[in-house]
C-alpha cells in the first residue's frame, strides 16, 4: 500500500521495491487487494503501454491510517540499524505525514533527496493552508541536497538545518535566510524520550 500511495506502479516496480518478495507471493497479494476493491489495474498510454496497479478510492482511504503509522514509527528510526533500507521517494510520504496542517511559514523548498545512486525530487511549500508536499521540481526559495537520515533529522527539528549545512551534511543554494523556517513546516514526529 505504501508504494501505491506514491502513485501507480508496474508489477516489476513493486517487486523491486519490496525486498525478497517472490513473484508468486506478490501476485497473490495483489489479487487479494484487487478482490477487496483496494487496488485496480490500468494501462498507461503509449509509449509506456504498461499495465500498472493503482489504489482505488477505497485504497486511497487508507492514507490517514498509513500516515498515523509513519508518525508513530518515527520514534524508532534512530539509531539507524544495519540493513535498514530506505528509498528517497519514501520521504515524500514521510514529509506529507508530518506536514503542518495549520498555517506554516510561506517558504518553498526543493529537496534533492539521495540514497546511494537514487535521487528523488520533493517540493515542500508552506502557507496559510498548511504545508504541501509534492513530487518533482517547482519554484523554491532554497534547494537542499541531502540524504534520507539527514532529511529526517532536520524535518523533525532534531538537527537544525543551519548546523547541517555548516557541517556539510546538506548542500544548500538559493535564499539561505529561509533555512530556519524549514522545520516549522512540519509537526513533531514525537521522537522517543
Amino acid at each position: 500500500m505504501r508504494e501505491l500511495l506514491l502513485g501507480p506502479k508496474r508489477f516489476s516496480d513493486l517487486r523491486e521495491r519490496l525486498d525478497g518478495i517472490s513473484p508468486s507471493v506478490l501476485t497473490e497479494r495483489l489479487a487479494r487487494v484487487e478482490a477487496l476493491g483496494l487496488v485496480g489495474r490500468s494501462v498507461l498510454p503509449p509509449p509506456a503501454a504498461s499495465t500498472v496497479y493503482e489504489l482505488t478510492e477505497n485504497g486511497q482511504a487508507l492514507r490517514p491510517a498509513v500516515y498515523e503509522l509513519i508518525r508513530w514509527g518515527g520514534r524508532f528510526l534512530h539509531p539507524r540499524r544495519k540493513g535498514d533500507r530506505t528509498e528517497p521517494e519514501w520521504m515524500r510520504l514521510a514529509l506529507d505525514a508530518l506536514a503542518r496542517r495549520g498555517t506554516s511559514p510561506p517558504r518553498r523548498f526543493l529537496l534533492r533527496v539521495r540514497e546511494g545512486r537514487k535521487e528523488a525530487l520533493v517540493h515542500v511549500a508552506g502557507g496559510r493552508g498548511g504545508t504541501t508536499v509534492s513530487a518533482g521540481a517547482a519554484p523554491a526559495d532554497a534547494t537542499l541536497l541531502l540524504d534520507v537520515p539527514t532529511l529526517l533529522d532536520v524535518a523533525s527539528g532534531r538537527l537544525p538545518l543551519s548546523r547541517a549545512v555548516e557541517s556539510g551534511a546538506v548542500e544548500a543554494s538559493g535564499n539561505l535566510a529561509a533555512l530556519p523556517d524549514f522545520a516549522k513546516l512540519f509537526e513533531s514526529a514525537n521522537p522517543r524520550k
